[in-house]
């Protein structure tokens, strides 16, 4: 009788989806999670400190990723610990994470010879690149 990892024998039985796939994408969620809600809270910390007399209405009221010109502007922003930067940042990473998770059930329906979800789930990294891309930039 062989030794299983108690952390494989948690997971579903899937036949579409092997174990890997599965700790791949909970690595995946773990780490942008943790990094977002680290990121979150030093950008908070550090745009109470730099904006103390501003209400949260008046510091959401503007989209912070259409107030830097470039991203040159936004890395010196990033370097500067401005709160603002920080927090864009972090959201970008839950995006990442996102797509990420997408992208590796493509690869994996993909192998598991589910062409058609394969396709559904590159749609869907495709919307989220235009959206974030294309349409995001003339959201204020």
């Amino acid at each position: 009788m062989s030794e299983q990892d108690p952390a494989l024998s948690a997971l579903p039985v899937d036949p579409t989806f092997p174990p890997s796939a599965y700790e791949r994408v909970s690595t995946l969620l773990r780490s942008g999670v943790s990094g977002f809600f680290i990121l979150a809270t030093i950008g908070m910390i550090t745009a109470l400190i730099q904006h103390p007399s501003e209400t949260v209405s008046q510091l959401t009221a503007s989209n912070p990723a259409t107030d830097y010109g470039s991203v040159g502007a936004y890395l010196q922003q990033l370097f500067q610990l401005h709160g603002d930067a920080v927090i864009l940042i972090g959201i970008f990473l839950m995006i990442g994470v996102t797509v990420g998770r997408v992208v590796y059930a493509m690869i994996d329906f993909y192998r598991g010879g589910e062409k058609a979800l394969a396709l559904v789930c590159g749609t869907v990294v495709t919307l989220l690149v235009v959206g974030l891309f294309v349409v995001g930039p003339f959201v204020r």
